[in-house]
């Protein structure tokens, strides 16, 4: 079940969406990929946060699936679903890399730290 958030909240969850995505582009620089498109899909994730929290004052809680069915309603709000495979993506991602201990080639990481840049910008884009 979603979590009630304030509104007013929703900018400390971009605020860490940027803070990952720094540590994102910093360890795929060092050649640390597992860092790297691991901070990556904490960014998006913060930032799809962010973006529920400011249109729903809710988060997920539970589960990947529970912060998909969050993005939709709110791309029913916004009317732009250009995001919606991109979060998949990560979350699907975040379930291999975290719960599987799969590791993440050069390549992922730089799609994923790519995929969370353009997360973020396109969010911001709706609540700043």
């Amino acid at each position: 079940m979603a979590r009630e958030v304030k509104k007013s909240e929703s900018s400390s969850y971009l605020m860490l969406a940027d803070e990952f995505l720094e540590l994102s582009k910093n360890g795929f620089e060092k050649k640390f990929y597992n860092a790297s498109g691991f901070n990556a899909i904490q960014a998006t994730i913060n930032a799809n946060d962010a973006l529920c929290i400011y249109f729903l004052e809710r988060r997920a809680s539970a589960d990947h699936r529970e912060a998909i069915k969050l993005h939709v309603d709110v791309v029913r709000t916004i009317n732009d679903s250009s995001q919606r495979q991109r979060i998949s993506y990560v979350l699907e991602k975040r379930s291999e890399v975290g719960y599987l201990g799969k590791p993440i080639s050069k390549s992922t990481a730089e799609k994923l730290l790519k995929d969370a840049i353009i997360f973020i910008e396109w969010t911001k884009k709706y609540i700043r």
